[in-house]
C-alpha cells in the first residue's frame, strides 16, 4: 500500500478511485464524498485542506481515506484533524471493505506526515461501527495511544421492527396534539405532504428551501444558506451532483401548493441524514418543522434498503429527540504517537475540555443578549 496525499485542486485524477471508495466504505459519510467536499473547500474552507489516502498498489484503488488540516484542537495544542463541522458534523473515514486496523493506522501516517504533528483528531466519530473499533485496536496493538472525549447522543431512528416501535414511542398526549395542529392547518389552505427524489425535482425544491430559509430565524442571523454567495454556491453544487445520483430526497409540506416545512435527507448507502430543515415561522401554532419530520421519518420506514436515519442535531435538540427517539452515539477520538504520547494526549483532551466550556459561556451569553434584546423589559 502507498500514502497518497493531493488537495482539492488535485482531485479529477484520483476521483474515480475516490468515489469508487464512497460507495464500498464498510460506514458510509457522505460528507467525505467529492460532490460535498470539493464544493465545500472551493466556496466556503479559507484554510489548507488536504485528502489524505492509501492506495492499494495492486490494483491502483483506494482503501481508506479522509481529508486533513493541521488546526489547534483548543487553544493550544495542534493536530491533524480530520475535516468534519458544521454543515457535515460525521468524521468517519471511509475504509474500504477487507481493509484493517493497519491500513487505517498507514492513513493516520499520512495524516501526521502531512500536518507535522504526532497527534490526530477525528470529531464526529460514531463509536457503533467498525471504523472505532479500527482506532480502538490500533490502540491496543500499535505505536499509537488512543483516547476519546464523552461520548454524545444525538437523535436517529431504525428502520425495520425498531423503527416502527421508535415511532410508536411518541407520547398519546403529544401525537394528538400534533394531528390536531395539522387538522387546524388544513383549514387555512388546502394541505399536503410530499417526497421529491429525481433530480430536477430535487433542484427546484431546493431553490424554495433557500427562500423559506432565509424568511426564518437563520436570514434574520446571517446564518441561512442564501445569505452568504460561498455558502449559497457551495450548498447548490452538492445538492446538483449528489441529486443526479439519486443521493438527496427533499420531504415537504405545503399549504395550496406551497412549501411551509422542507426537510432536506442526505442518502448513502444503507444510511440517511437529515442535512437540513426550515419552516414558515408565521405558522408556528402548528407546528410545520415536527410535522414534516414526523413525515420524513415514515418515509424513511418505507426505504427497503435503509437501516437507519442520523438527524445531525445537537444532542436534546428539543425539536427532533422526542419525535426520533433513536440515539446516535459519537465522540472525538484523540490519537497520539511518538515519545510522551500519553502526556500530549492528556494536554490535548484538557485544552479541548477548556475550550469548549469557553465555547458554551460564550454561546450562553449570546442566547441572553438575544432575549434580552426580543423583551427588553
Amino acid at each position: 500500500m502507498t500514502a497518497v496525499t493531493f488537495s482539492a485542486e488535485q482531485a479529477g485524477e484520483h476521483r474515480a478511485a475516490w468515489e469508487a471508495l464512497a460507495d464500498a466504505a464498510v460506514e458510509p459519510n457522505p460528507f467525505f464524498r467529492p460532490d460535498f467536499l470539493l464544493p465545500y473547500l472551493q466556496h466556503m474552507e479559507r484554510r489548507k485542506v488536504a485528502i489524505c489516502a492509501v492506495r492499494n498498489n495492486r490494483d491502483g484503488t483506494f482503501v481508506a481515506l479522509a481529508p486533513v488540516a493541521r488546526r489547534r484542537l483548543g487553544l493550544l495544542v495542534p493536530g491533524a484533524t480530520v475535516h468534519a463541522g458544521e454543515y457535515g458534523p460525521l468524521g468517519t473515514p471511509l475504509i474500504a471493505p477487507g481493509a484493517d486496523s493497519h491500513t487505517l493506522a498507514l492513513l493516520l501516517d499520512t495524516a501526521v506526515a502531512h500536518a507535522g504533528t504526532g497527534l490526530v483528531a477525528l470529531p464526529y466519530q460514531r463509536t457503533d461501527g467498525p471504523v472505532y473499533d479500527m482506532l480502538l485496536d490500533i490502540g491496543a496493538t500499535s505505536a499509537w495511544r488512543v483516547a476519546r472525549e464523552t461520548i454524545s447522543l444525538r437523535a436517529g431512528h431504525a428502520t425495520g421492527q425498531t423503527g416502527q416501535e421508535q415511532y410508536g414511542l411518541l407520547g398519546t398526549r403529544r401525537r394528538k396534539e400534533i394531528g390536531r395542529q395539522l387538522r387546524r392547518l388544513s383549514e387555512t389552505g388546502t394541505t399536503a405532504f410530499d417526497s421529491l427524489n429525481a433530480a430536477d425535482d430535487v433542484c427546484a425544491a431546493f431553490e424554495s428551501f433557500l427562500t423559506l430559509e432565509a424568511q426564518g430565524w437563520k436570514g434574520r442571523r446571517g446564518t441561512a444558506l442564501a445569505c452568504d454567495p460561498g455558502r449559497q454556491a457551495f450548498a447548490r453544487a452538492f445538492i446538483r451532483d449528489m441529486a443526479e445520483t439519486g443521493r438527496v430526497r427533499i420531504d415537504q409540506l405545503t399549504v395550496d401548493d406551497i412549501p411551509v416545512a422542507m426537510m432536506i435527507m442526505l442518502r448513502d448507502g444503507h444510511r440517511a441524514w437529515s442535512w437540513k430543515i426550515a419552516y414558515d415561522e408565521k405558522l408556528s401554532r402548528f407546528s410545520p418543522g415536527a410535522q414534516v419530520t414526523r413525515y420524513t421519518m415514515r418515509q424513511d420506514l418505507e426505504e427497503p434498503e435503509l437501516a437507519e436515519a442520523d438527524s445531525l442535531a445537537i444532542p436534546d435538540h428539543p425539536m427532533i429527540t422526542p419525535l426520533w427517539r433513536g440515539q446516535v452515539p459519537y465522540t472525538t477520538v484523540l490519537l497520539a504517537r511518538g515519545g510522551f504520547a500519553g502526556a500530549r494526549l492528556s494536554l490535548a483532551q484538557a485544552d479541548h475540555a477548556v475550550t469548549r466550556g469557553l465555547r458554551m459561556l460564550a454561546k450562553s451569553a449570546l442566547r441572553r443578549a438575544r432575549a434580552n434584546r426580543e423583551d427588553p423589559a
